[in-house]
């Protein structure tokens, strides 16, 4: 860090040499020889002078001689002597400390804040360069320059990671810039580096962190950094598909994408999401649909840039930013031949790295089994409990292409891939055809029109009995055919069958029966069960299965209390959430007193715990569609036995909504016993909702949600 000072008492902290060495020459060209101070690292002072001809270097008088020193050997520059100039020479130098002309640019470009009162921050200028090199390396170099309006944005990292094998990485500058002017620069020797480590289950020895905290962020900074990655190893040979993104979570003044590719080099791109642009602020993003392209000697240049980008507002259950905005993905290739094919090579020799001890155990676990289906589902569960998910990846390849199935399972662990692998081999070992595949888990859908990775998971497809059928090892919770539903209804490439192949959208079902039985004191008793299918067992397993009974209770018994205060829990039992292969059923007994209205001869009340929350219609209008992520089936069924000599005196009439998105029915039935049943059926039919339906399909929503709420009425027998 360099601080700079003149004789106004201005500071400034630098370590950017381009700027500091501006300011100086600028002082040097006023004024004398050496009109100025440097108190260096260790403390000594120096009378100094801008070296002649040499940028960044000062020539610094050490007695009776003259040495040239670096600029980052300074700790300090002191122009005070400056007083001793002519009052215009002082008044010129001054006028540049105080804002020196690049600082004053940036500042210029600050909006009033009342323009965007939802914005924690603005994005002044955010630009990315690609350079691809005739060999199919290349380069992306980032400058970023951003201006802090509230807290929440504060923001004083810069974080790279890197796979050093195949990549190198590089903080070329950052610095702080004040509303006043000040500048704290950041000081390379803050620069540190690190093994990549995400807690207890991702290790990597071949990946890389690099790292810095910019100094003095607060609210109000501007923060400017430039980094730069360098792959000068790509992961497939000629692999290069940047993607080109315009709006973020803040307005932008700036956004600017530059891609050179060597002269004659083909690249290929697809425009998503332009033909239905949800914001109507985003239109201006039509005019980047397709890249302006030049041309000089040596390169073709792909450029997109747009000026005054409004920000990104999300709203609750939306889809994915890739899913709903515009963007551009480029590819190197014409096709999807290049991957596959390197892709096939390492999974095929994964999947015949087989042992006697992995033999023996398929032979073990499906020995009882009396059909393909019953082998396949012992399997899965075995290795989703038996093989821990750990990540220890030696280089890039392993993190893609995972190891050997034996090595899996003699370790007992492995991450997404090798589990994959483990699962494709030891069906292979019980005659079961299976490959292992690479999806966008939980992400936006791939855009399979432009052949690139962005995947972030491996899970498996199985053949059998003329099914085709995809199985997730990595969750622990799930009970055969479900899978994990962020995988759902989402592209899988497939490289042994040179596939893309969409994931399907299986059906979570739970079935729930209630016996509640009305006392004339306005309590109830309670009985039932739950059947859980799907993802409802999935998060059933998860949330329980680590609990102590009494935990579990208590939780239960918190839940209930929300709408049943002062509840009495009798009974909450679950059968044996670590056996994957029996359904979850839980059964519950309670009572709760004051559940019920007693009016004179008249009680009224309503299903216990029956009712609806759904956020995603809470706004008036919405830009964007539902994105629910999976499909839903419940099914009700509530008994009332209402007191001795009552009788039934009004029971809400039969309800229903039906249309593409959803299908609710409800109803309630007297029986001749005066038993009340009340039933109903909630099925999700599809996965998004169409922004155009919006207002009817909230509409239908929000009447469920009242219907649910409406009261039966019983009344004494006279």
């Amino acid at each position: 860090m360099i601080k700079i000072k003149n004789k106004t008492g201005v500071k400034f902290f630098a370590a950017a040499a381009p700027a500091v060495s501006a300011l100086i020459l600028f002082f040097l060209c006023a004024g004398a020889a050496h009109s100025m101070s440097v108190t260096m690292k260790d403390g000594a002072v120096y009378k100094a002078r801008m070296a002649e001809g040499m940028e960044n270097y000062l020539s610094v008088k050490k007695g009776a001689t003259e040495e040239v020193i670096s600029i980052s050997e300074v700790k300090t520059i002191d122009f005070s002597d400056e007083a001793q100039k002519s009052p215009a020479d002082a008044e010129i130098g001054t006028a540049a400390v105080e804002i020196p002309a690049d600082i004053k640019s940036i500042l210029e470009q600050v909006p009033d804040k009342g323009k965007f009162p939802n914005a924690g921050g603005y994005i002044i200028k955010d630009e990315e360069v690609y350079t691809l090199n005739a060999d199919g390396t290349y380069k992306v170099r980032s400058h970023y320059i951003f201006k802090i309006f509230e807290d929440r944005a504060v923001d004083s990292n810069i974080i790279l990671g890197y796979a050093f094998e195949r990549e190198s990485a590089k903080i070329i500058m950052g610095r702080t810039i004040q509303p006043d002017g000040k500048v704290s620069n950041l000081n390379p020797a803050d620069i540190k580096e690190g093994d990549m480590f995400r807690g207890a289950q991702y290790y990597s020895n071949t990946h890389k962190i690099l790292s810095a905290t910019l100094p003095d962020v607060k609210k109000g900074s501007i923060i400017e950094y430039v980094i730069e990655m360098n792959i000068f190893k790509p992961i497939i040979e000629g692999y290069f598909c940047p993607a080109v993104y315009f709006a973020a979570g803040e307005p932008k003044r700036l956004c600017r994408v530059e891609i050179r590719a060597p002269k004659g080099k083909k690249l290929y791109w697809t425009a998503k999401n332009f033909d239905t642009i949800y914001d109507a602020n985003f239109d201006i993003l039509k005019a980047v649909k397709d890249p302006k392209i030049t041309e000089t000697d040596k390169e073709t240049v792909y450029l997109f840039e747009v000026n005054d980008m409004p920000e990104f507002i999300s709203e609750p259950y939306m889809p994915a930013y890739k899913d709903a905005l515009p963007y551009i993905q480029f590819s190197s290739y014409e096709n999807w031949d290049k991957i596959y094919e390197w892709f096939y090579r390492n999974f095929d020799k994964h999947v015949e790295e087989v042992s006697e001890d992995m033999k023996k155990k398929v032979e073990e676990i499906t020995k009882d089994c009396k059909n393909t289906e019953e082998k396949i589902a012992a399997i899965y569960h075995y290795i989703q409990q038996q093989n821990r998910y750990i990540s220890i990846k030696g280089d890039l390849v392993a993190s893609l292409t995972g190891h050997g199935a034996k090595r899996t399972f003699d370790n007992k662990y492995g991450d997404c891939v090798d589990k994959a692998i483990l699962m494709t081999a030891m069906l292979k070992i019980a005659g079961v055809e299976s490959y292992p595949t690479l999806i966008n888990a939980g992400g936006p859908q791939w855009a399979i029109e432009m052949p690139h990775l962005d995947l972030n998971h491996s899970i498996s497809l199985v053949r059998y009995d003329s099914k085709e059928i995809f199985l997730d090892c990595t969750s622990q919770d799930s009970r055969f055919p479900f899978f994990r539903n962020d995988d759902h209804g989402r592209y899988n490439m497939v490289p042994q069958l040179k596939k893309l192949i969409k994931a399907d959208m299986p059906l979570s079902v739970q079935k729930n029966f209630r016996r509640v039985v009305i006392n004339k004191d306005g309590g109830i008793s309670v009985t039932g069960k739950r059947e859980f299918g799907g993802a409802f067992e999935h998060f059933i397993r998860m949330m329980n299965k680590s609990l102590k009974e009494s935990e579990i209770k208590d939780r239960y018994k918190q839940r209930l209390n929300v709408t049943l205060p002062g509840v009495d829990l009798k009974k909450i039992e679950y059968t044996d959430l670590m056996d994957l292969s029996k359904q979850v059923v839980e059964t519950v007994e309670y009572d709760a007193p004051d559940a019920v209205i007693v009016a004179d001869d008249l009680i009224l009340f309503a299903v216990p715990g029956y009712g609806f929350d759904f956020n995603e219609v809470s706004l008036k209008d919405r830009k964007y569609p539902i994105d629910y992520q999976y499909l839903t089936r419940t099914e009700n069924t509530f008994e009332f036995k209402i007191p001795e000599g009552y009788m039934v005196k009004y029971t809400p009439k039969k309800f229903e909504v039906d249309n593409k998105y959803i299908k609710f029915s409800a109803a309630y039935e007297t029986k001749d016993d005066g038993t009340i049943v009340f039933s109903d059926h909630f099925e999700r039919r599809e996965r998004v909702v169409d922004i155009k339906d919006y207002a009817s399909y909230k509409s239908g929503l929000e009447s469920i949600a009242r219907y649910a709420g409406e009261k039966l009425v019983i009344e004494k027998i006279k």
